[in-house]
């Protein structure tokens, strides 16, 4: 009767153990993908810094200043960050949408056996 019981302790916590390794790999999957996306709004950021600096250098009539720099690196950044979740957001919903329709499928091809 222990040893019955201590087998299944040791078979629970090696369940945990996989439960955990399965979360962290999740973790990482998850951080990698935020920290994608922080790095390419970084980069939208610095190409719309980028686009003001060139468009007040080459047009006489903008003016540069820290200000407007400020200012189009902001509303570059907010909009991609804006696109990309929206982005993400729409194939998350039509991927969700797509799923009873396959159990459907599924269910319906399991009928049509039978």
């Amino acid at each position: 009767m222990i040893n019955t019981f201590a087998s299944a302790l040791q078979g629970l916590g090696q369940l945990n153990t996989v439960i955990l390794l399965l979360a962290l790999v999740v973790l990482f999957v998850v951080a990698f993908k935020v920290l994608e996306m922080v790095m390419q709004t970084f980069l939208v950021s610095a190409l719309s810094g980028g686009f003001y600096l060139a468009l007040s250098y080459y047009l006489d009539p903008v003016k540069f200043s820290l200000d407007s720099l400020l200012f189009f690196t902001l509303i570059g950044g907010s909009l991609y960050t804006g696109y990309s979740l929206l982005s993400t957001s729409a194939s998350l919903l039509k991927m969700l949408f797509k799923i009873p329709f396959k159990i459907f499928e599924k269910i319906k091809s399991l009928l049509d056996r039978n």
